[in-house]
């Protein structure tokens, strides 16, 4: 297919978010007057995307699946990335990561297509879709949604068709015309790949948040009471890294750093003084609010914030630099924590 010389993603000229001052420096192939600059930038110093080698980000090439996975999990959940090298074929564990949370059904890769294929706008627009709804995004009601409109919407099925709606709706894709018109058909470039991952990390994950279960005993649901109010201090995507430290109550560590840090200082919001012991190995049915779970092999730690049939429900720090509310972890992510840190006494 001809490449075009005018984005689909942009149909008139837009301000950029962020500067373009250090992009030369950045990619020998971005000038700073490329339509998408900006956007390569932030995504770059995001860690998001990264070049081809020898300085170079190549914006026109057409992004294939393998790369857009590795996109995906790096912006969204960026503590699942799976270790350099892990696969035969370097995007493999990306997919398969990306594979098993849905993030990819209803397109080409989901019907035998290798990770080498290109991306179709369309297929773009329904693996983002899927991707936020997986991140717990906060998605478009049906008002939003029967707003948009483009002149070959019927062109598409129904889940493509709520697909590019959503996506509209966001502001995450647009037309490629003054219309809207979506034309699905034509493939996405790596330049368009960094301009819709950094529309996406404006959106607001984390819907809504449970309620302690009618059974829960007074000491979790004062905890969870305690933690959640913590929630007016960090709301949803305050930005908390490596960079920031708490000094712990609970004994066992005295400071913690990043997401450390943030889940020490919920712990303490919980339990004021009470010292902690730590728990291994873990095994759900002993999880309780307010404990501390250290996963994905000893990297982060999150508060609990519900405890479920299969699974537990969290709220961490410096998940992609930002504090998350929210988040769904099942039952075999939490009993191959490497431990727990609770501050409920033995009994």
């Amino acid at each position: 297919m001809k490449k075009r010389i005018i984005s689909c993603l942009l149909a008139t000229a837009v301000a950029l978010p962020v500067s373009v001052t250090a992009l030369a420096a950045r990619f020998r192939d971005v000038p700073a007057e490329h339509w998408a600059a900006g956007y390569i930038d932030a995504a770059a110093e995001s860690g998001w995307v990264e070049g081809c080698g020898d300085g170079l980000f190549r914006p026109e090439k057409q992004v294939t699946y393998g790369e857009f996975a590795a996109m995906l999990l790096r912006l969204l959940f960026p503590v699942e990335l799976p270790e350099r090298g892990s696969g035969r074929v370097w995007y493999e564990p990306y997919l398969e990561a990306c594979a098993k949370k849905g993030i990819f059904d209803g397109t080409a890769l989901d019907l035998g297509a290798g990770g080498d294929a290109e991306m179709t706008r369309t297929a773009l627009a329904v693996t983002v879709r899927n991707a936020l709804e997986t991140a717990g995004a906060r998605m478009p009601g049906e008002r939003e949604l029967a707003a948009v409109d483009a002149p070959d919407l019927d062109r598409y099925g129904g889940e493509e068709r709520a697909a590019i709606r959503t996506v509209y709706a966001l502001g995450v894709m647009e037309g490629c015309d003054g219309r809207g018109t979506f034309r699905g058909a034509e493939s996405m470039t790596r330049a368009e790949a960094a301009t819709v991952l950094t529309r996406m990390s404006r959106v607001e994950l984390g819907g809504e948040l449970p309620a302690p279960a009618p059974d829960t005993d007074e000491r979790q649901r004062a905890a969870y009471e305690a933690v959640i109010a913590m929630k007016a201090r960090y709301p949803e995507g305050t930005r908390w890294t490596n960079e920031n430290s708490y000094a712990w109550r609970g004994g066992l560590f005295n400071v913690g750093y990043g997401c450390a840090g943030f889940a020490f200082l919920l712990s303490d919001a919980a339990f004021g003084e009470a010292p902690a012991r730590r728990v291994r190995p873990v095994s759900l049915k002993d999880v309780r609010v307010g404990d501390i779970l250290r996963v994905n092999g000893d990297t982060h730690s999150v508060v609990v914030l519900e405890v479920r049939e299969s699974s537990v429900v969290v709220a961490e720090g410096n998940y992609n630099s930002r504090v998350h509310w929210g988040r769904e972890l099942p039952r075999e992510t939490v009993e191959s924590a490497d431990y727990m840190l609770t501050r409920y006494g033995e009994e």
